[in-house]
């Protein structure tokens, strides 16, 4: 996590050290923290977990500070000397700038030029360590989260409209906005450059998807299989160091990460306990002998947790998504780094893929987004940008959306990785047809012949049998089934929590303020579900009353304050 900023205009050592001490104190980070004060320009601080065994920062000989957020995979096959990370950075920014393309990592970072007296933040290929900047005067600043802006005397936090309109209809910020006019996340693959001589800011990306070239040649199925399969096992053993663990589900992604683990890691499944994921998610743990833990989600325990990470995620992700966070810290207790499945169905499996003139469709019927004529412009610029279905999907949806669950973990000193977003995994997806991925073709047979054992007999959770039955078959046995035995108990049932305390006493508490939430809320205690549009609303109060009293409060705090009996 980072946060500091540089000055075009000279500071005291006094100056400088009294603003960063004062964006520390706003971040919400328990963390060791690393700061350097470089006078008159820079100030900043780079927070990393004690497990770590190097420093997040550096200074070098010839006149560059470093500060970095994030971890590279794959630096042994860049450099083979004892290089840290950030002075690998350092290298790659202002001596050999081919290196950066080449990095495998989820960073950002900031490299200061002490005799060039130039400023560079930069971000990995996919932009999923997210980092924040904003213009003040004569200031940079730059911060992992948004709160810490609150910090400097110069900003004035004001809602952009168009952030919060898009929240409302797709649960989500756009990828290239935050909630506060005047802050922006870097963009992915991208360096920023600010010269504090003429105060000019140039931006450069160092890599795009087009140098990904289309797969030649004649290539079956089941080689094609094979060879996803061989990338993704090395992308998640070369992740799988030191204390790693998994929250495993009865889906496919995380089960696949299980079954490329070497060894038996920790698992935790949180939900319901009669769920179809804890009873899908024990008999894959068991293939393996590894520990696995069910942690109980209902309707005592989700809400307040949530609270909390509303501001700890600058509202960025709405409540009703935060799954699990009521038992991160339990699970930071067993291991310190968590591997993520995020990407698998959407990107291998194909599920967010689509061909160019599909865009309104996938909005409509997978995302289920009702889009005014505004909004949609914004897509379509947005997808036109991107080019293709597949950065799309991240750098809108991961980026503006799926991120934020994996990141809260990083509350509690819980490291995130992604092997799904391994550069060989993407750029061998990416350069296969969709027609040969689509409607999960080619991620379901790599996973029967990668994975058999823990594939081809144990149900998925989504159809209820295993993968190795045909999707014609699964229909069959659906209608044939479907009649008989009742629908499985889900993870959560949070429609029903919201009608009980202590959700009910949130809603009342929160939803008053509009006839139309005010109705809506109405409507939901009557019997109807809308859960989704509602944890938007609460989303959106909540954060709204913590960044104008510009205090962090605790859940227990925010419960007190609003007099919600728990």
């Amino acid at each position: 996590m980072l946060a500091g900023f540089v000055s075009q205009s000279p500071l005291t050592s006094r100056e400088l050290t009294h603003s960063l001490t004062r964006m520390e104190d706003s971040l919400v980070v328990h963390q060791k923290a690393h700061r350097i004060v470089f006078v008159p320009h820079v100030a900043g601080v780079a927070f990393a977990p004690d497990w770590r065994t190097t420093s997040p920062i550096c200074q070098t000989q010839r006149g560059h500070i470093a500060y970095l957020d994030g971890e590279f995979f794959n630096r042994t096959d860049l450099a083979r000397s004892t290089t840290s990370d950030p002075e690998f950075l350092v290298r790659a920014i202002t001596g050999e700038r081919e290196l950066l393309n080449r990095i495998d990592g989820l960073f950002s970072g900031v490299v200061f030029d002490t005799h060039k007296n130039e400023l560079h933040i930069i971000t990995d290929r996919y932009g999923l360590r997210p980092l924040y900047w904003t213009r003040l005067g004569n200031r940079i600043a730059w911060a992992s989260q948004t709160k810490a802006f609150l910090a400097l005397p110069e900003f004035s936090p004001v809602i952009d409209p168009i952030s919060r309109d898009m929240f409302f209809a797709t649960g989500q910020l756009p990828p290239d906005r935050t909630w506060l006019k005047g802050v922006a996340p870097v963009p992915a693959a991208t360096q920023m450059t600010f010269h504090i001589s003429d105060g000019s800011l140039t931006q450069q990306r160092y890599w795009s998807w087009d140098e990904i070239a289309p797969l030649t040649g004649h290539h079956t199925q089941r080689e094609l299989a094979h060879e996803l399969g061989t990338r993704f096992r090395t992308a998640v053993e070369q992740r799988t160091t030191g204390r790693t663990g998994l929250a495993l589900s009865g889906g496919l992604d995380s089960r696949a990460i299980l079954a490329a683990m070497p060894g038996a890691p920790e698992t935790f499944t949180f939900g319901h306990p009669d769920s179809a994921d804890v009873r899908i998610a024990a008999q894959a743990a068991s293939v393996k002998n590894a520990p696995h833990t069910v942690l109980p989600l209902d309707g005592q325990n989700w809400l307040l947790p949530r609270i909390s990470g509303v501001w700890y995620a600058d509202g960025a992700l709405d409540l009703i998504h935060m799954h699990g966070i009521e038992h991160l810290k339990q699970q930071k207790e067993a291991f310190d780094i968590s591997l993520n499945g995020a990407g698998g169905d959407g990107l291998a499996g194909a599920g967010h893929l689509f061909h160019p003139n599909g865009l309104s469709a996938y909005l409509k019927n997978k995302l289920h987004i009702k889009a005014d004529r505004n909004m949609t412009q914004h897509f379509k610029t947005a997808f036109n940008e991107a080019g293709s279905a597949h950065a799309f999907y991240i750098d809108w949806r991961m980026r503006g959306f799926t991120i934020h669950g994996p990141r809260l973990g990083l509350l509690h000193g819980l490291e995130y990785r992604l092997p799904f977003l391994d550069n060989q995994v993407q750029e061998f997806l990416y350069s296969i047809p969709l027609q040969q991925k689509a409607n999960n073709r080619l991620y379901r047979q790599m996973l029967l012949e990668t994975f058999p054992e823990y594939f081809r007999n144990i149900p998925y959770q989504a159809t209820g049998f295993p993968i190795s039955h045909s999707p014609w078959t699964v229909k069959i046995l659906r209608r044939l089934t479907g009649l008989r035995n009742p629908a499985p108990h889900t993870f959560a049932d949070y429609a029903n929590w919201l009608r009980q305390s202590p959700g009910k006493n949130l809603c009342d508490h929160l939803l008053y303020n509009t006839s139309n939430t005010s109705k809506l809320w109405q409507r939901h205690l009557a019997g109807e579900d809308h859960t989704i549009i509602l944890g938007r609303y609460m989303t959106y109060q909540l954060y709204l009353i913590q960044l104008f009293d510009g205090k962090y409060r605790t859940s227990e705090e925010v419960a007190e304050l609003l007099k919600i009996t728990t």
